[in-house]
C-alpha cells in the first residue's frame, strides 16, 4: 500500500539531509538557500531548516529524483 508523504518523510529537512538526497555537499544547498533557490527557515541558533514540500517542489523543479528507499 502506498503511504503519503507524511506518513513517510518527516516535516522538515537539515541542510545536510537535502546534500545527502541531491548529491551536493552543505555549502551548495546553503547557496541554493542564500540565492532564495530552496526555501528554508533558521533556528534560533542559526541552523536552517526546510520544509518537505518546499524540498520536493524544489527537487520537482530541477528534475532531481528522489526516492523513498534514499529518505530512511
Amino acid at each position: 500500500m502506498a503511504k503519503n508523504h507524511e506518513e513517510v518523510y518527516p516535516v522538515y529537512f537539515t541542510t545536510g539531509v537535502v546534500a545527502k538526497y541531491c548529491g551536493v555537499s552543505k555549502v551548495t544547498v546553503l547557496r541554493w538557500i542564500e540565492k532564495g533557490n530552496l526555501i528554508a527557515f533558521k533556528l534560533p541558533g542559526g541552523q536552517n531548516r526546510i520544509h518537505r514540500d518546499d524540498f520536493f517542489a524544489f527537487a520537482n523543479k530541477h528534475g532531481i529524483p528522489v526516492k523513498r528507499d534514499q529518505m530512511k
